[in-house]
């Protein structure tokens, strides 16, 4: 399905196609949230009272199941893989926690995955994992703290993440999905034929300087771009 944009007053709007309509139950005066996933893709939601309520809390059966979930592997959870193992009552709560929003639909690679809502992480999941969760959407991670490198390193290995990592001279750790860095690569590439600070980067790429900074740092390592001075970068 698609629909077209128009411009009024100064603001971008669109139709919402019927499709959509029917499958939300959105109708005249709901409020709707739009939620950013990953990348260009956005999740369109409707808001009601009703379903806030009903994310408040938990239940035990709820944490178990999204303890499950969060068993499988980021790129093996597709919605086929998770509930080929369920039982009847755990498919029933998969669909509540679906249809709330506590779960949701991404897609990554070509594949639709589910992701796991992150007010939800406290239930289930340490803080490390909260970190593997954002490197799988969203393809980069920074992290300061040291003390976390350990078992975000271990964590990497077991889900046989395809990434690279660096520790940069302000001695932050830069990771990257080696997808996110090749996307980023070829984007450097057209711009970086004159030197350019990192804030000017970012404008020209529409990308936050962390995101900009880590590729960077990765591809500095690999000879492929050189620091003229501080923050000031080149095609080597």
């Amino acid at each position: 399905m698609k629909t077209k944009t128009y411009s009024y007053r100064g603001r971008i709007y669109s139709e919402i196609p019927q499709e959509v309509v029917e499958a939300l139950k959105i109708k005249a005066g709901d409020e709707i949230e739009f939620k950013p996933v990953y990348d260009n893709v956005v999740l369109l939601t409707p808001s009601k009272e009703a379903k806030e309520e009903s994310k408040s809390e938990l239940s035990k059966e709820k944490i178990e199941l999204l303890k499950k979930v969060n068993s499988i592997k980021h790129y093996d959870r597709t919605y086929d893989k998770i509930v080929k193992g369920l039982n009847t009552k755990e498919k029933e709560i998969f669909d509540e926690l679906l249809k709330n929003d506590v779960l949701f639909k991404y897609k990554r690679s070509g594949k639709e995955l589910i992701g796991i809502d992150k007010n939800y992480f406290k239930y289930i999941i340490e803080q490390k994992d909260d970190l593997i969760e954002k490197l799988v959407k969203d393809g980069c991670i920074v992290i300061e703290e040291q003390s976390k490198i350990k078992a975000l390193t271990d964590r990497i290995k077991s889900e046989k993440l395809n990434v690279r990592g660096i520790r940069g001279f302000d001695k932050r750790y830069y990771i990257m999905s080696q997808e996110k860095l090749s996307e980023i690569e070829d984007k450097l590439e057209k711009i970086l034929t004159k030197e350019k600070m990192l804030k000017t980067i970012s404008a020209e790429l529409g990308l936050p300087e962390d995101l900009c900074k880590a590729a960077i740092e990765i591809l500095r390592e690999d000879g492929k771009i050189v620091e003229r001075k501080k923050n000031t970068y080149v095609l080597a």
